[in-house]
């Protein structure tokens, strides 16, 4: 019996599936360490995707989110499942901003989907990590085996980033209780766990496919939000950005919150809103540089949330300024995929009910977090001196042992689609150059 988690590509789609039911899909040119298409499952027809672990270790660059889109695209068009069989180290770190802006545009469509009613379903191999940790968490159901491992950051970035004291990447037990899928399948009745073996999985996906209350449209978000709510009470405070309510906002907002705006903070985010009576859009985020973790993902969709049912249909200008995200054991425990989903999903959803949503980065952002905030919104700008990277540096030089290769000039950012425009605070005066 072939186990699911040392199995390729080929192998996995081929045995979950009906037997001889899979057809690619046929998109673009050139090799691709992925399979899409479609098929059928128990007679029934279905989507499906997979990484391929034995190429590159499953990571995702340009192509392969090309056709990742075109399969997301598909599955709103004709909806069916949709399984992603995903063993993934995330993103081709070595295709640099390419990469990052090909993977905004990728989770958008996920997110797209996930909110169009598509069941989505991940099957997880052996490794879970970086934006593939994101495309299996808004899937609305998980299936680990005891060999998954799934993380925003690998073992060893979050000891590179915190020392021994905080994970020993080489103590086997102790990364598996943090990360593995036995300890991510307690986390709550989405995730599950199956036997490793190819023959569980398809049993465990068509178990899970039959029960159709599972996958009602996510229309509502008081739930999910509750839960992440109060995972966050059970495990304790949480470490990343943090700041008291009154604090003032740094400098670098000159020229992007309008003069008569009033920013506040509030339970760790910026807020600003125009004048009682005046019309504008409402400013809210994560400023001050810090990495971003599970209580700021969290307290953030709370913040839009409450927007909503506060202001319903204002324009919001999402704020960003963060290195990344928090490489802890702490914010791992949590799962910090599943708030920065979260926080996505939130975002996209106020997009879907009136809200336009546009995105500022006027300091700092890199890899997840700067997917979970660029993916759901209709534009991106940032200040011309912003850095924005694929991932935080140090984790960047523990991938690659070596500096991200950084581009030439400024316009790469909007070439590669990173970004839509740049901030000139030299209009500050001209309403058009703000985003919102």
């Amino acid at each position: 019996m072939e186990r699911f988690s040392s199995a390729g590509a080929e192998e996995r789609v081929d045995g979950v599936l009906d037997v001889a039911s899979f057809r690619p899909l046929m998109r673009g040119a050139g090799a691709v360490a992925l399979l899409a298409g479609s098929g059928r499952l128990g007679g029934e027809p279905a989507w499906v995707a997979a990484t391929d672990p034995r190429s590159a270790r499953g990571a995702l660059g340009v192509r392969e989110a090309e056709l990742l889109c075109a399969l997301f695209e598909a599955a709103r068009h004709e909806v069916r499942p949709l399984l992603l069989l995903i063993d993934s180290a995330g993103a081709k770190v070595d295709e640099g901003l390419a990469s990052l802006g090909a993977f905004r545009r990728l989770f958008r469509q996920a997110l797209l989907t996930r909110l169009a009613g598509v069941p989505m379903l991940a099957l997880l191999g052996r490794s879970c990590f970086g934006g593939a940790s994101m495309l299996a968490c808004v899937c609305g159901m998980r299936v680990y085996s005891e060999s998954t491992l799934l993380a925003v950051s690998g073992p060893g970035v979050i000891q590179a980033l915190g020392g021994k004291d905080e994970l020993n990447a080489d103590d086997d037990e102790q990364v598996r209780a943090l990360m593995g899928g036995a300890a991510r399948a307690q986390l709550g009745s989405e995730e599950t766990l199956a036997a490793d073996s190819i023959e569980a999985f398809r049993d465990r996906a068509l178990q899970l496919l039959s029960d159709r209350g599972r996958w009602a449209t996510p229309s509502e978000w008081k739930t999910q939000h509750a839960v992440l709510g109060e995972r966050l009470m059970q495990v304790g405070a949480s470490s990343g950005q943090s700041l008291a309510d009154g604090d003032s906002p740094p400098p670098r907002l000159d020229g992007v919150l309008p003069a008569e705006y009033v920013p506040a903070v509030r339970s760790g985010v910026w807020i600003a809103t125009p004048p009682s009576g005046a019309v504008g859009s409402a400013f809210v985020g994560l400023l001050g540089g810090s990495a971003v973790g599970a209580a700021a993902c969290w307290q953030l969709a709370d913040a839009l949330l409450d927007l909503h049912r506060s202001t319903p249909g204002k324009d919001v200008v999402l704020l960003l300024d963060a290195v990344g995200h928090a490489a802890t054991w702490h914010d791992e425990t949590l799962m910090l995929s599943a708030y920065l989903v979260h926080l996505s999903l939130v975002a996209a959803w106020l997009g879907q009910r009136g809200h336009s949503v546009s995105l500022c980065i006027p300091g700092a952002a890199a890899g997840a977090v700067y997917v979970a905030f660029a993916a759901p919104v209709e534009r991106v700008c940032a200040s011309p001196s912003a850095r924005i990277r694929i991932l935080p540096e140090a984790a960047v030089q523990q991938i690659l042992h070596a500096q991200e290769p950084q581009p030439s000039d400024a316009e790469a950012l909007v070439r590669t689609g990173v970004i839509d425009a740049f901030l000139d605070p030299r209009l500050e005066n001209d309403t058009a150059a703000r985003p919102g």
